[in-house]
């Protein structure tokens, strides 16, 4: 927990907490709108799983206990092929769980979870070891089941007020697993006392599969240490005991058993301390890998929830492997970020860290959990991946990975193909609350930034795919990069870049589609025409290239667009059945396997998971979720989604606004069927639409404005602009874009009763098609 502020009751606070989780395509969505959000872990559920789940959970209200929870991995258990959906599976209910880990105390195979529990509603109303079972530490057995259904079977190792983190190992001997357990402070509100390091060993008669039948205490040290808030874990080999790093007030410390005694060594001291801020020394650490010394580096955030970001760097005589950890001499501190000033009550921002070898090249990173303190400070909320460019300095490279509040990391391979991170939100009432609702997510290895990009990269996501792109600055040098897509509607549309004045030669029968920056085409007359996102407002204007010799031209800030290539050899509409629409992959060889098998279609609105209150049914409405653009350096900045619709003869996509997810669209049709399709809104400030006369024609041209899209045309915004701006919107409180009812409308709209059924035969039928 490590809240210094009492945790409310769930009758305080609304549940779920915060605003709606916004999509977020770079990222695996295991579970939102959860009540409230502390620990994760990536939970080997035997020990020979390849694939790990997840148990994340709260830390519970004083008048709701908190629900242990573990999520099952769709690697390793689905409804049907290709469900990917992360099962959750309640196993225990707490009282304010903080810590947890796991070991297999049965010998089954199976690993049991250890977890601590009863601590308290804050550091300042701790529930007593002795008084009130606070500080409890429990083991919960394994039912061989992952989806076994009822509570996993408790057995108690031990208390102690307080108890905060917890580490399984051997520790003192090879031939039993043991949990070291230390609370994070001794009594309520005392930063000041130090606090014992605990050693739990388990006892067992004569049949160990029954699981431990009491727990032996050892305290290894008691007064030494103070405000322990994370425990790092050296393996030993077949013979070495393990040892272990803790980061606490003391700064970095190396525990060790030797020679039948307890030992420890100050490595580094951390971060200073400085007037009355009582939170110095370090609050979280991991080691890094450098090619064959597992220990080639420490990182640690300092101090307690503090804000600095530091690694310890060996000198370059230092021993290899846990052995320079016993002379601080071999290590130097450098800080290497620091997300600004603490507030008032010494608090920041950076909870927890760990390393991985994420780029596979033998060089760990390390990334930061980053809980979003202060409110409303989107460079404080996160998780951030640190790659080290000169390990002898410290110097390192920066990349968000995600802006959602992270609390608490969960580094593995989910999916079998390099590490991923996992992350749940930090979310605990009375501390500290982030603008969403809590979440659990996996950010995929694949869509980490590399060192450098200047390609477009791909990734499959599911039905969907995810563009990289390169800034247009970064590939200055080069004349562009692109990227073919799909074919579809007598049109292969491609992706492209083009930096800074850069130029590429199109066929002038050709369209583009600026989605960033802006193109110049000159005309036969000495015209020139400058393209940027939109046309105007309520307005439309082609997409077509306009320059007599097909050449276009990047503005200063370069451009990535969507070219619609002309296919002379296909069919360009009207299209008269949906047959006549197929959609063909067109990605390169260099695209990933999965990416070039990846089969796009057209399903009918009415079939999808949004069209399920029956709003669409029968209508001729169909959709291709498509494709998330972003820019794939350190920002992983959204440029926009495009996905393709098309809409019957007479009929209507219905009218709606977009004030629930902060977008605005555009709409760009590729083919007109009836030639008079195109956009209808309402004025602004009408509160809603009748749904029943929204399907008549009276109604609508009675009550709405209209811009026609012919084919190769898009419209420009609807939403409401900000004065000065040509498409920047105004933004509802929620943070959503202020539209106006609108809809696209096919031709002849209302000549039959909308939805027109049975629906025209091919001879009377004509299809709009249009991207958005």
């Amino acid at each position: 927990m490590c809240c210094r502020y009492r945790v409310q009751a769930i009758t305080e606070v609304n549940s779920p907490q915060g605003t709606p989780l916004v999509p977020d395509a770079t990222e695996i969505l295991v579970a939102q709108n959860l009540p409230d959000g502390y620990w994760l872990e990536a939970f080997h559920f035997h020990k020979e799983a390849k694939y790990p789940d997840l148990v994340g959970y709260g830390l519970g209200f004083e008048d709701k206990p908190s629900t242990i929870t573990l999520f099952v991995n769709p690697m390793n258990y689905y409804d049907q092929p290709g469900d990917n959906k992360w099962h959750a599976i309640p196993i225990q209910t707490m009282d304010f769980p903080v810590a947890m880990t796991f070991g297999d105390f049965t010998g089954d195979g199976y690993n049991d979870i250890v977890i601590c529990d009863r601590y308290g509603p804050s550091m300042t109303d701790l529930w007593d070891a002795s008084e009130n079972d606070g500080g409890r530490v429990q083991w919960l057995r394994n039912p061989g089941d992952r989806l076994h259904k009822g509570d996993w079977t408790p057995g108690r190792i031990g208390n102690s007020t307080g108890m905060h983190r917890l580490k399984v190992g051997h520790f003192t001997t090879r031939d039993q697993l043991q949990v070291m357990a230390i609370p994070i402070i001794s009594k309520s509100g005392d930063l000041e006392s130090s606090v014992p390091v605990l050693l739990y060993t388990p006892c067992y008669d004569s049949v160990a599969s029954d699981g431990p039948t009491s727990w032996a205490k050892e305290v290894p040290f008691l007064g030494e240490f103070r405000l322990i808030h994370d425990i790092k874990v050296f393996r030993g080999d077949a013979r070495a005991l393990d040892t272990v790093l803790v980061a606490g007030r003391e700064g970095v410390c190396y525990l060790y058993h030797k020679e039948g005694k307890w030992k420890y060594e100050i490595v580094g001291t951390g971060l200073p301390r400085e007037g009355d801020n009582p939170y110095w020394g370090s609050g979280s650490v991991d080691v890094g890998m450098v090619h064959d010394d597992p220990v080639g580096y420490i990182a640690t955030c300092e101090g307690f929830h503090g804000n600095s970001i530091a690694i310890y760097v060996k000198n370059p005589d230092a021993p290899k492997g846990t052995a320079s950890l016993l002379d601080s001499s071999h290590w130097a501190r450098v800080v290497v970020d620091n997300f600004g000033p603490l507030t008032d009550d010494h608090t920041g921002t950076v909870h927890h860290v760990a390393t991985g070898d994420f780029d596979a090249n033998g060089v760990d990173a390390f990334a930061i959990a980053c809980m979003g303190v202060p409110t409303g400070t989107p460079a404080n909320e996160g998780v951030y991946l640190y790659r080290m460019v000169d390990i002898t300095t410290g110097k390192v490279r920066r990349t968000k990975i995600t802006n959602r509040s992270a609390g608490r990391l969960a580094i593995a391979s989910f999916r079998g193909v390099g590490l991923d991170i996992g992350s749940i939100s930090y979310y605990v009432p009375g501390y500290h609350v982030g603008p969403e609702c809590p979440s659990i997510r996996i950010n995929s290895n694949a869509l980490f930034s590399p060192l450098s990009s200047t390609d477009i990269r791909v990734h499959r996501l599911e039905q969907e795919v995810l563009f990289m792109v390169p800034r247009p600055n970064a590939i200055s040098g080069r004349s562009h990069a692109s990227m073919s897509v799909i074919t579809v509607a007598g049109k292969k549309l491609h992706l492209y870049v083009l930096p800074p004045g850069g130029l590429v030669g199109l066929d002038s029968q050709d369209a583009v589609k600026v989605i960033h920056g802006s193109i110049i085409m000159k005309g036969k007359d000495g015209s020139v025409t400058t393209r940027k996102l939109a046309p105007e407002r309520h307005q439309a204007a082609t997409t077509q290239v306009l320059s007599s010799d097909g050449r276009i031209q990047a503005g200063d800030d370069g451009a990535v667009f969507l070219r619609m290539e002309f296919l002379p050899d296909e069919p360009q509409g009207p299209y008269t059945a949906m047959s006549e629409l197929p959609i063909a992959n067109s990605f390169p060889a260099s695209a990933s396997l999965d990416v070039q098998a990846l089969q796009f279609s057209f399903v009918k609105v009415e079939q999808l998971p949004w069209a399920s209150n029956g709003n669409w049914d029968d209508f001729e409405f169909y959709n291709m979720t498509g494709f998330h653009v972003f820019f794939g350096d350190d920002a992983m900045e959204k440029i926009c989604h495009i996905q393709l619709w098309t809409l019957g003869l007479g009929e209507t996509a219905r009218f709606h606004i977009h004030d629930t997810s902060p977008f605005c669209e555009i709409h760009c049709c590729i083919s007109n069927g009836g030639g008079e399709g195109g956009m209808r809104w309402f004025p602004d400030g009408v509160d809603g639409v009748d749904p029943d006369l929204e399907l008549t024609k009276a109604y609508v041209e009675a009550n709405t404005q209209r811009v026609a899209c012919p084919p190769l045309f898009e419209h420009g915004p609807l939403w409401k602009v900000q004065d000065g701006f040509r498409a920047k919107p105004q933004l509802l409180p929620n943070g959503c874009a202020d539209y106006p009812w609108h809809a696209w409308l096919a031709s002849r709209f209302g000549d039959w009763t909308v939805p027109v059924k049975p629906p025209l035969p091919p001879e009377r039928q004509r299809y709009d098609v249009w991207l958005a």
